[in-house]
């Protein structure tokens, strides 16, 4: 008898543990309240990733051909695109469970015991299963304060879907989310202030970075209050918004994002009627994704402690293989790419300099600047760098940090180095491809030492 098995939630963690089940041999259904894809292709990576590509591409064009480009930001167009990404990849995933013969049910689903469920959809229904992976997901951030209610301040989610560019847009949060939008809407003109309650923007990665992204972003016009928090938010009587700071600053903004962080989705769950545990807002779980109940899993933004789509996606398939019998190892946490889709981009693997330290490694660190690069020249972003961190005493590579064109793709090879446990001496030996952005990797190793010849410029050891 095949091995049943119920996945609540349809984005990446969901539907990639429901595929893997499936493909182990288990009869398995689907429960998803809204849009299979969940928050990263409806309302996140992708819808995001459209826009990103989208104003980076109308600001180059601008910056290129000022005298041959002419007229407004084509928003509609460019929403246009972006929602036909969303509804490709929607009924890819569609075809995927359908391929699959993945039972997908279309409701909310909340536990009545350890072992049974109930989906309030058009008929509700009860299911019960051998194994259960809880896959929620999560939503954004909307602080209890009076002001966060008021028209005008909205969520990534509300913004995704305007009709038009606001002429100026406040955005309170200068994490990943904050700073991606501060990209799109800064490059299609709109006058931004972001409002950050931490010492810097983006202030769990490299500050080499961090402080690279602001200064890109400043260069687009967009203003920063570093240090500072909302106290209010009241509408002007000219209809915008005024932002009342505690550092004493105010100004005023046509609409306001909170871009605040995001948190899990656990209240429709009834988790409580199950005894499963929760801790700090998410489920709790082991190295393999198990809850206090060993057939109840739980993956993705709802308990995990990375919120990633790839991370999801990761910890989905293990869960779908542990509940199906399979050997599986542990996610290792400290070897996942981190992606921040600025222009130029940013992404990071492994550790800081500082975290290194902490850790008892003797570490160095070195940086490429990407003024010395000439594929960065000829594609105009030149303002960033790549930085790597490694073992003195071994010369293990211990941490890449890029702020550059394609780091995001170009990461997936650190991150590989890293898991490999690759030496400098073995990144030396190595030959990259020229013009490319990646082989500022193998001149930040070289630099290091000293050694690096390949490429004119200034190169730098740390900061």
């Amino acid at each position: 008898m095949k091995k049943r098995v119920l996945v609540i939630g349809g984005g990446p963690g969901g539907y990639t543990a429901a595929i893997r089940a499936s493909q182990l041999g288990g009869k398995v259904t689907l429960i998803e309240k809204d849009f299979l894809g969940g928050t990263c292709l409806n309302a996140g990576c992708i819808p995001t990733k459209s826009l990103l590509d989208s104003s980076g591409t109308w600001a180059k064009s601008r910056t290129l051909f000022p005298q041959h480009l002419q007229g407004e930001v084509p928003w509609k167009e460019i929403m246009a695109r972006k929602n036909q990404a969303v509804q490709h990849l929607r009924m890819g995933v569609e075809g995927l469970l359908r391929e699959g013969q993945i039972d997908v049910i279309s409701g909310t689903a909340s536990f009545t015991s350890e072992r049974k469920v109930i989906v309030d959809g058009d008929k509700s229904k009860m299911f019960d299963a051998d194994a259960i992976i809880i896959a929620a997901g999560s939503r954004p951030v909307r602080p209890a304060a009076p002001w966060s209610h008021i028209p005008g301040v909205i969520t990534s989610d509300e913004l995704l879907t305007i009709d038009r560019l606001p002429g100026s847009l406040a955005i309170i949060g200068g994490g990943v989310i904050g700073i991606e939008f501060a990209t799109i809407f800064a490059e299609l003109g709109v006058q931004v202030h972001v409002v950050e309650a931490a010492q810097r923007i983006v202030p769990t990665i490299d500050v080499s970075i961090s402080s690279g992204i602001q200064a890109n972003l400043k260069s687009l016009g967009v203003q920063f209050t570093i240090g500072s928090t909302v106290e209010t938010i009241a509408n002007a009587d000219d209809g915008a918004l005024t932002v009342s700071l505690s550092q004493g600053e105010t100004f005023a903004a046509e609409r306001v994002l909170l871009a605040m962080g995001r948190k899990a989705n656990l209240q429709p769950l009834r988790l409580d009627d199950a005894d499963i545990q929760v801790e700090g807002g998410k489920i709790k779980v082991n190295a393999w994704q198990q809850t206090n109940h060993r057939d109840i899993y739980a993956v993705g933004d709802c308990a995990s402690p990375v919120m990633l789509a790839h991370v999801a996606m990761m910890e989905g398939k293990l869960a779908a293989e542990r509940a199906m019998g399979n050997p599986v190892k542990p996610i290792a946490y400290d070897l996942v790419p981190h992606c921040l889709y600025s222009h130029p981009e940013a992404a990071i693997v492994g550790l800081t300099f500082e975290e290194a330290t902490k850790r008892g490694f003797e570490a160095e660190e070195a940086i490429f600047p990407l003024s010395a690069s000439g594929r960065a020249l000829v594609e105009g972003e030149s303002q960033g760098m790549i930085k790597v961190v490694a073992d003195k005493k071994y010369g293990q590579i211990l941490g890449l940090h890029l702020l550059a064109p394609h780091a995001t793709e170009i990461i997936s090879q650190a991150a590989l180095a890293l898991s490999l446990e690759a030496t400098a001496d073995e990144v030396l030996a190595m030959i990259f491809p020229h013009p490319t952005i990646s082989e500022g990797i193998q001149e930040a190793v070289a630099a290091i030492g000293g050694t690096a010849i390949h490429l004119p410029g200034k190169l730098g050891r740390g900061t």
